[in-house]
């Protein structure tokens, strides 16, 4: 069946009909006002289909299509944007839902799938694949605010909660860094601990496992202290310059002796 190509003349009444079909079909009617057919909203002179053949093999089909070439024309762009702001009501709402659900011998299905490149004539600015904004902007009373929230569902443990691969499908890929916190002028991004383990959390097997990865520098390094790529331990504090004893003092610190430990009064020698 042809889609149906839309300007931008003739967005609202399509929405209207959107909105009836909608309104239609949750009163039980199930009736449809608007076409079975794929509907395209294309601006700009854009070309859906030209678009997502950039996503390679195989081909896509998408009942509701929209693609826009974005002019210079002094504003942000937003391809789709929803707002909505909640004023009274005490159940959840959510800006944006989506659900999929997988049943029986079938390929894979992604709850969302965002792509963003950078091609090779870009020359500036730079490129996010998700940014998620938040903040508390003063409530009066305590308001949990979180950036990314995981839940794993089900009797069965999911397998991982967020995974960093290397794409292939246009080189080798990868990332040059993993996680990265950074903080920009006039603040600092995270305030108390970059990792911590609530109260309560349970008991696990591992806390972090690095046995299968191999380092041309430090494994694991911090301001004074380092686990170098063979496993080997380097300390500001322990060293000297030359061979000594390490000694443990009264409260469990490692400190450099010269000479052999001996045992001292708690809280002031070694053992």
């Amino acid at each position: 069946m042809k889609p149906r190509r839309f300007d931008s003349s003739q967005i609202w009444s399509s929405l209207v009909g959107a909105g009836l079909f909608a309104l239609g079909w949750a009163c039980g009617g199930g009736a449809s006002p608007v076409s079975a057919a794929a509907t395209l909203f294309e601006f700009g002179g854009a070309s859906l289909r030209e678009l997502l053949g950039q996503a390679g093999p195989p081909p896509i089909t998408t009942p509701v299509g929209i693609a826009e070439i974005v002019p210079e024309d002094g504003t942000r762009h937003f391809t789709l944007a929803v707002a909505t702001e909640n004023r009274e009501a005490r159940s959840d709402v959510a800006a944006l839902y989506a659900e999929v659900d997988g049943y029986g011998e079938i390929g894979s299905i992604w709850g969302g799938n965002l792509l963003a490149f950078a091609h090779s004539d870009m020359r500036s600015g730079t490129v996010r694949g998700l940014e998620v904004d938040v903040g508390n902007l003063g409530t009066a009373e305590p308001v949990p605010v979180a950036g990314i929230n995981v839940f794993a569902i089900g009797p069965q443990p999911s397998d991982v909660a967020l995974g960093i691969l290397n794409g292939t499908s246009a080189g080798p890929g990868g990332f040059r860094e993993g996680i990265a916190f950074r903080s920009n002028p006039g603040g600092v991004a995270v305030h108390e601990a970059l990792i911590r383990v609530q109260p309560g959390f349970g008991r696990v097997r591992s806390g972090i496992d690095l046995t299968e990865a191999e380092f041309d520098d430090a494994a694991i390094a911090s301001p004074g202290f380092e686990v170098d790529a063979d496993g080997g331990v380097r300390s500001d504090s322990l060293a000297t310059g030359e061979a000594a004893y390490a000694c443990v003092d009264g409260e469990g610190r490692l400190y450099a002796s010269r000479s052999p430990c001996v045992a001292r009064g708690a809280g002031t020698g070694a053992r």
